[in-house]
Parts: C-alpha cells; sequence; structure tokens
C-alpha cells in the first residue's frame, strides 16, 4: 500500500467552489479509479485556500496507471483550473 499526501492551493475567492467540485462529484471519480483504497479529502485550518489529499493506493503502479482512466480524468475536470500552487509525495506507510 502507498500513501499518496499532496496538498493544492486554490486562488482566492475560488475556495467554496473547489471545494463544492470535489465534493459532489470529483472525489467520487477518485474513489472509482483503480487500485484506490481510501481517500481522505479536507481544507486547511490556518489558511483555508489549502486542501490535502490524502489517497491510499494499491501500489505506485497503480496510481500510475489510473491517470490513464476516465475517472482520474474527470477528478482532475472537477479540480478546475483554480490551483495556483502544491505538492505530491507517496509514502509507504506501517
Amino acid at each position: 500500500m502507498i500513501t499518496e499526501i499532496a496538498t493544492i492551493t486554490i486562488s482566492a475567492g475560488n475556495e467554496e467552489a473547489f471545494a463544492k467540485a470535489m465534493n459532489e462529484g470529483g472525489l467520487a471519480h477518485l474513489r472509482a479509479c483503480p487500485g484506490v483504497g481510501n481517500v481522505q479529502f479536507g481544507r486547511g485550518v490556518e489558511n483555508p485556500s489549502n486542501f490535502a489529499f490524502v489517497v491510499e493506493w494499491a501500489s505506485l503502479e497503480a496510481h500510475a496507471a489510473a491517470k490513464d482512466t476516465d475517472d482520474f480524468r474527470a477528478c482532475r475536470a472537477a479540480m478546475g483550473t483554480t490551483a495556483v500552487g502544491g505538492s505530491m509525495e507517496h509514502f509507504a506507510l506501517d
């Protein structure tokens, strides 16, 4: 199991629309990707323009393969074009 921790910073004024798009479809598409075991999503407390995704993947290869699926593309589309920064890293957690 590989855990992906990704953060994304949304441009000021677009945070509510981003959260709504993810909660009304984007996350369902991500959860439907082959190899996804669990998805957590949340908004920053100290900086509400930051959002976090914690995704458990069966493997790094499963994550790479999922990028070619309609569900992954639909999740990315739901994210829109309001991101102004972010990062992603994978972990092998116990």
